[in-house]
């Protein structure tokens, strides 16, 4: 897995304006989100549909809304679903060429993020997040 574009403040600042802080969930979610339209060359907002497994509430479920960022894809439009799960996995789907990518975020990147974010608070956890690799937080699961 190649590095996709680093997080920026800007990026940050949407995360905070549309999910009202930013913790380490939010961020993995972008992140997360932001790998799958790049590998599987999708367009953004209506060229793509993901399915989000995770647990149903927060802070895991804040996964979500950063995939939202990410890929644009909302409930509204109906390209983006939430199935009840202890682990954190999304599948994503390029509706252009029907290619699928499923990745499962890794637990323990997110443990010591977790760790750090009760320590400190949520930015701190965030900036554990962002300072792992896309290899190390995010793992290629078969279909």
């Amino acid at each position: 897995m190649s590095d996709t574009a680093a997080v920026s403040e800007s990026d940050l600042a949407i995360l905070n304006a549309f999910h009202g802080h930013v913790g380490p969930y939010v961020v993995a979610g972008l992140r997360c989100g932001r790998f799958a339209v790049n590998r599987l060359q999708a367009q953004a907002h209506f060229g793509i549909e993901v399915v989000v497994r995770c647990p149903g509430a927060p802070p895991p479920s804040c996964f979500i809304d950063g995939i939202q960022i990410s890929t644009g894809c909302t409930m509204g439009k109906m390209n983006i679903r939430h199935e009840l799960s202890d682990d954190i996995v999304a599948r994503f789907r390029n509706k252009r060429s029907g290619e699928t990518l499923n990745l499962r975020l890794r637990p323990e990147p997110v443990a010591r993020a977790v760790e750090i974010m009760q320590q400190q608070d949520d930015r701190a956890g965030a900036e554990v997040i962002l300072s792992f690799t896309d290899q190390e937080l995010l793992e290629e699961m078969p279909h």
